[in-house]
């Protein structure tokens, strides 16, 4: 093994009492296209193969490891002594190469999860950028990211052209040896930034912890889907597009052969007296409300059926579902500055929600694969397929699939971090009674609506002022975040009544906004200090390094 000859250049010190911390990168070639197919598909496919890694133990020299290297005895110890701890920036990808790879191939020990550490996760935590380079330039790190060393990388991760002479048919890298002296050297200098990263960032709270290590679990467990069904909708698809394709051309006269065209359909838009700023679903949902020339709302009815970005989530979940018929890896933890999930591929967490009413009738005839029988009950067939994506997510045999959903999760934790009383007593009571009139979002628009407390049910059109206001507002949103919310709803100045009246009703919500603002700016303007702020019994503390 190598051992670079720089030593570490920042004052190390270790966290959760752990007797030493385990730094380690692999750097890796692969047939499949990573972000398409995701990590653990990816990590487990024969043709994936890892061409370097690198270790270093604390304040240590680096160590290189290279295919028919024995297996560093660090990396031996860490994972024979509970008392040792390792850590990777975006630490999933380490852990599916050395469970699905290394592991099989090498016989590399594997290391528990609770000893796992990741300090992309303890970025994300802050708010801060998830990309290493980035980051080491945010927070002004000694060591920084090799950027051609990176460039370099992604050339030698995947296959090139062949060359002239070269049989086209096999697989070709660029994997010279100056190539891949120039890698090892860029692999060991990630790790010189992830350790003077680990040491300016603040661990995750124990809880924190907790939930980062159930993350790592579901991405690697996946979710079980229907291949069956999505194969059939992916084949119904696939012979849906031309079709509109073919009708959009002669609606338009030529001027547009794709529903995707998006600059080019906004072009003919225009020369038909209609300026659309977006071709999104909501915004040509609106337009089609309008008084429109037969063709122009055929052409936008064309572009509604072909332009369905949930038919493209069937293919991502065929091109990820890898062994056990498992999506896996379809979650990124703490992706929002809020601590929400978000989705990678296929985004799961974002399916459409059905417009059909008999759900198993449509997926009766999609199963069967027959375009024309399909086309005859469901004029509108990619909008149907959309409808699906719901559907494709289900239980493994002999496994029951349990759906769940929390009630107002947003508002509920907004109101109880800021102390909100009289909207958590709301929501107790209507948890209480389940009476329609005690629903916090009635009680809310009425409130803000200045009418009686009671006046507002569910059945009620004022009862959207409440909601909305409330999915809007709560994260100091105004009128913008009204109208993505509810647009073409309300006009201007009934945006910024809903504003105005939601905030006169959150006192103590504001005063949590103003009172973490304050904080944070404070702890950015005296770095190395712990800024407290309390804004009722509950407090809270931002740390800036």
């Amino acid at each position: 093994m190598l051992e670079r000859a720089v030593p570490c250049q920042i004052q190390f010190s270790r966290r959760d009492d752990a007797a030493h911390v385990l730094f380690r990168d692999y750097e890796t070639r692969g047939v499949l296209p990573l972000g398409k197919v995701g990590v653990h598909w990816y990590a487990a496919d024969p043709r994936t193969e890892v061409l370097c890694g690198a270790v270093a133990v604390d304040d240590q020299p680096v160590k290189l490891w290279t295919p028919g290297d024995a297996i560093p005895v660090e990396f031996r110890e860490a994972a024979a002594n509970p008392n040792w701890i390792v850590v990777a920036h975006n630490a999933s990808f380490e852990m599916a190469i050395e469970e699905l790879l290394l592991a099989s191939r090498y016989g590399w020990p594997l290391i528990p999860l609770n000893r796992q550490r990741c300090t992309l996760a303890m970025a994300s935590a802050l708010a801060l950028p998830g990309k290493l380079e980035k980051l080491a330039d945010v927070l002004e790190l000694s060591q920084r990211k090799d950027v051609a060393g990176h460039r370099l990388m992604l050339a030698m991760s995947k296959p090139r052209r062949a060359r002239k002479g070269e049989n086209a048919d096999q697989v070709h890298w660029f994997d010279d040896h100056e190539r891949l002296q120039r890698l090892y050297a860029y692999c060991m200098a990630d790790i010189e930034v992830e350790r003077e990263l680990y040491v300016h960032l603040q661990p995750l709270s124990p809880s924190e912890q907790a939930i980062w290590c159930l993350d790592a679990r579901i991405n690697a467990r996946g979710f079980y889907l229907d291949q069956q069904l999505a194969t059939a909708a992916k084949k119904l698809a696939a012979a849906a597009a031309p079709e509109i394709d073919t009708e959009l051309a002669e609606v338009t006269g030529g001027a547009l052969t794709g529903v995707n065209q998006i600059a080019r359909f906004q072009a003919w838009l225009q020369a038909q007296g209609c300026i659309l700023d977006s071709l999104d679903k909501k915004s040509v949902a609106k337009l089609l409300k309008n008084e429109l020339p037969p063709q122009v709302r055929r052409a936008l009815e064309l572009r509604q059926d072909g332009g369905q970005a949930a038919v493209k989530k069937i293919v991502a979940l065929l091109d990820r579902v890898g062994s056990g018929g498992r999506v896996r890896g379809s979650f990124i933890y703490h992706k929002a500055s809020t601590g929400r999930w978000a989705g990678t591929g296929p985004q799961p967490q974002n399916l459409k929600r059905p417009e059909i009413e008999d759900v198993e009738a449509a997926i009766t005839a999609v199963a069967t694969g027959d375009y024309d029988h399909v086309r005859s009950l469901y004029p509108r067939v990619l909008s149907l397929l959309g409808d699906l994506g719901h559907s494709l997510i289900c239980a493994a045999p002999d496994y029951v699939l349990i759906g769940a959903d929390f009630g107002a999760i947003e508002s509920r934790v907004l109101a109880w971090v800021a102390g909100e009383e009289w909207k958590l007593e709301a929501y107790r009571r209507y948890d209480a009674t389940r009476d329609p009139c005690d629903e916090p979002y009635c009680i809310l628009a009425a409130r803000m609506l200045k009418l009686p407390e009671g006046s507002i049910t569910p059945g009620t059109r004022e009862r959207i002022f409440g909601k909305t206001g409330d999915l809007a507002c709560g994260y100091q949103g105004g009128e913008t975040a009204i109208e993505k919310f509810a647009p073409g709803m309300f006009s201007l100045a009934e945006r910024e009544k809903i504003k105005t009246e939601w905030r006169a009703a959150h006192p103590a919500v504001c005063k949590f906004w103003y009172a973490v603002d304050h904080a944070a700016s404070t702890a950015v303007q005296r770095r190395g200090r712990i800024v407290s702020c309390r804004w009722h019994s509950n407090a809270a503390a931002i740390f800036c390094s």
